[in-house]
Parts: C-alpha cells; sequence; structure tokens
C-alpha cells in the first residue's frame, strides 16, 4: 500500500500549521466538508474514546467514517468505514490522487497531512452521513483542524505529552487542545487529571459561546473490563484497562448529546454494540502462557492508568517481564521508573524509527535490564525468560506496539523461539 507520497517527505517530520492542509484539501475540491464531524483531541484515550463513538453511531445504522492514528501495522487502519480499515485498491487509488494534488503546490505537505486528505476524500468517496476525526498532536494546528466547526467536539485527558511542541505547562497545553472549540459547536470534556487544564478549556468554551458537557455517570472496572449500570440501562465493555472506565464515560456522554440532538434513537442497540466492542494496543491480551500484554501508554499519565491495572485482580498477582521503548521526545526516564517497582526483569529495545530514543541511556535506572535492539527479537528473549506461569508487558510507545504487530503477523502469530 501507498505510505510515501513525495520523495523528500519524511514520513515523521511534523510541521504545525494549517497552510499546506488547505492548500492541498483545497485542491482536492474540499472533500472535508458536506458532512458533519465529530473531532476528538485529548492527550490520551482519543483512539478508544473516538471508537466508542463511532461504534455508537454505527449500531444506528448510520455509515460512519473513522480516523484515527497511529495504525497498529497496517497504514489502511487510519482511515474506516463503519470500523473497518479502508480496502487496499481504494486506499492505492485515493492516495494517487493526494499526491497528484500535492505535487502542484509549492509546500510540499507533511505525511499526516496526507493521511487526513486521503482520509477526508474517503468519506467523502463513502458518502458518510458523519465522521469522527481524532487530532493527530495538540489540536489547534492540527491538520484535522481545517475543518469547519464540528458538530461536537470532544477532548479526552489532558497531560504533559509533546512538551517541546505544546509547551512545558499543563495550561499551555490545554491551549492547545482547546483550540479545537469552535462557535457553533459544542463540546464533550473528560473528567481532567490537572484541574488548571479544565479551567483553560472552559474559558475557551465560554468565550467562543459553546455548550459544554461533562460526563456525570463513570463507570466501574474489574478484570473483565468496564461495566456498571448506566442511565440507559446496563452496561458492560470489554476493554481490560482501568484507564477504560474513563473514556467510556466520555464516550457516553458524547452519545447523550447525540441522543438529544435525534442521532441517537436506540440506546439498546448502543449497550449492544459496545459489549462486543474491541480496540487493538490498549491492554490488549496476546498470550494467555506466559500472559502476555500489549499497551500503548507512552507518556507518564498512560503508564499511571497501566499501573492502576496492574493493582487489579488477578494482575496483582503476576511478576512482570517488562519490554520497554519509547520515543526521544518523551520522558522515558519517568516513564521506566514507574514500571520498575512491578517488574521482575526489564528488557529495554529501541522503537524502528528516526524518532526512536537511545535506550541504553535508561540502564542506569535498571543496571539488571537487558538491551536487545530489534523489538520482535526483545518479545522472543522476554518468553524465554519468563515461566509460564507469570507475565510480560510491552509498553512505551505505539509506534513500538505497532512494529510489533507487524512482525507478529509475518510469523503468522507465532512467537520464535
Amino acid at each position: 500500500m501507498k505510505e510515501n507520497w513525495w520523495e523528500d517527505l519524511e514520513r515523521v517530520r511534523i510541521r504545525p500549521g494549517l497552510e499546506r492542509i488547505r492548500d492541498l484539501l483545497e485542491a482536492l475540491g474540499n472533500p472535508q466538508k458536506g458532512y458533519p464531524i465529530i473531532h476528538v483531541a485529548g492527550t490520551n484515550g482519543k483512539g478508544s474514546t473516538a471508537s466508542l463513538i463511532a461504534e455508537a453511531l454505527q449500531s444506528q445504522g448510520l455509515r460512519v467514517g473513522l480516523t484515527i492514528s497511529p495504525d497498529m501495522g497496517h497504514i489502511n487502519e487510519r482511515v474506516m468505514l463503519n470500523r473497518q480499515p479502508m480496502p487496499e485498491p481504494l486506499w492505492d487509488q485515493l492516495g494517487e490522487e493526494v499526491e497528484h494534488a500535492g505535487r502542484k503546490l509549492q509546500d510540499v505537505p507533511t505525511f499526516f497531512e496526507a493521511v487526513t486528505a486521503l482520509a477526508f476524500l474517503a468519506f467523502h468517496h463513502w458518502n458518510v452521513d458523519i465522521a469522527v476525526v481524532e487530532v493527530g498532536l495538540g489540536g489547534r494546528l492540527d491538520a484535522t483542524n481545517i475543518i469547519d466547526p464540528p458538530y461536537l467536539a470532544v477532548i479526552t485527558p489532558v497531560a504533559f505529552d509533546h512538551m517541546d511542541r505544546l509547551g512545558n505547562t499543563i495550561e499551555a497545553i490545554a491551549f492547545e487542545k482547546a483550540g479545537i472549540i469552535k462557535p457553533r459547536s459544542q463540546l464533550v470534556l473528560a473528567r481532567q487529571p490537572y484541574p488548571a487544564a479544565r479551567d483553560v478549556i472552559m474559558e475557551r468554551a465560554k468565550h467562543d459561546g459553546v455548550r459544554v458537557v461533562e460526563p456525570s455517570w463513570f463507570p466501574n472496572v474489574d478484570e473483565r473490563g468496564v461495566f456498571g449500570q448506566s442511565p440507559a440501562g446496563p452496561l458492560f465493555v470489554p476493554l481490560l484497562g482501568a484507564y477504560q472506565k474513563e473514556n467510556v464515560a466520555t464516550a457516553f456522554a458524547a452519545v447523550e448529546v447525540m441522543a438529544q440532538d435525534g442521532l441517537i434513537r436506540d440506546w439498546s442497540r448502543v449497550l449492544q454494540a459496545w459489549a462486543k466492542f474491541s480496540w487493538p494496543g490498549r491492554f490488549q491480551v496476546l498470550h494467555r502462557h506466559p500472559l502476555w500484554i500489549i499497551d500503548g501508554a507512552h507518556n507518564p499519565h498512560g503508564i499511571r492508568g497501566v499501573l492502576e491495572t496492574l493493582k487489579l485482580e488477578p494482575y496483582r498477582e503476576y511478576q512482570w517481564t517488562i519490554v520497554f521503548s519509547a520515543l526521544v521526545d518523551k520522558p522515558a526516564e519517568e516513564m521506566l521508573q514507574m514500571l520498575v517497582p512491578y517488574a521482575r526483569h526489564v528488557i529495554l529495545t529501541r522503537v524502528p524509527s528516526e524518532r526512536g530514543g537511545d535506550p541504553k541511556r535508561l540502564q542506569s535506572i535498571y543496571p539488571e535490564a537487558d538491551f536487545v535492539e530489534d523489538p520482535w527479537d526483545a518479545v522472543q528473549q522476554a518468553f524465554d525468560r519468563t515461566p509460564e506461569n507469570q507475565a510480560i508487558l510491552t509498553t512505551g510507545s505505539l509506534a513500538l506496539l505497532s512494529y510489533i504487530m507487524e512482525q507478529r503477523r509475518k510469523h503468522a502469530g507465532n512467537l520464535v523461539k
């Protein structure tokens, strides 16, 4: 499948700003117009929340576009219709249209801008009833923010991440996330771990005259998933991470807004759809003996959510072999320090990306750690070291998980020892 658009385009390059995506979409006929959009920003939980909302809308018989990032090893997973990845031939066909339009531009768009344009082009091609769009980075200057005022903006928990681009204070980061708020829209705001972030977002919503809805009901979580007696009836969502209770609460609040507006007419179908819901890379079980779990936590707030889950039964009974790697712009030392108390052993590896950090600098935190260059080889070593009645946790980066899942598919799901 097509993954590169212009010869000098670096897949990982980040260049905030709306000028290039505006020019590219204009060259494509502005395919981002003509259907309502739900725009989802935040530090953690964006993908799970966006997908839960898309699943709820799909349960009502609607054609629902969804774009998320990153993917779990297949690039066409970034653009979906009714939770199904775009067919590979269509990805290549629309990718060629994006490249043809982009070659005429003076300023070459980035990889993310190309994929964003491709998503909007696909939504137009599919004649979707509604689209759910996940922000890539930040919000205010993210390529997805080229859209007109969305039908609904959603902001998940805001925490410290991408501080080199978004700012060193929680207020600065929240200001960037709040950039998706626009007049003539409405906002669903998740419960915030930092009151100062909520204050900034609420002030922006007040300035723009935007109605704000915050979750009023919160479920429970155990080793089976998220559950509770919701205002719509008994709810169960088979997501294992303890942090998913916040994402379910936020998605539930969004569905309540959509029910008031007539988009959701049958709550029972929503609850039935959520009872079968799955989302890759978030406390996902890949193997049972030994237990192997992968989680894309890529900042301290995300790691804290993983550790909250490890305290639940039955996970607190395990000793964990931890396979860890993080990108160069992440506080890897802090993240690893949080994980070490739960580790029987640590294997450090390297995210296979130009943004991959040097794992050897982390050995001072855990001197007994092994270093294995290739993440798939690191997983094999973890299985060699871990008894069948214990567990393995692979975490630190979604890019790390994407590579591992790609290698796992190449090996037909088998672990090579």
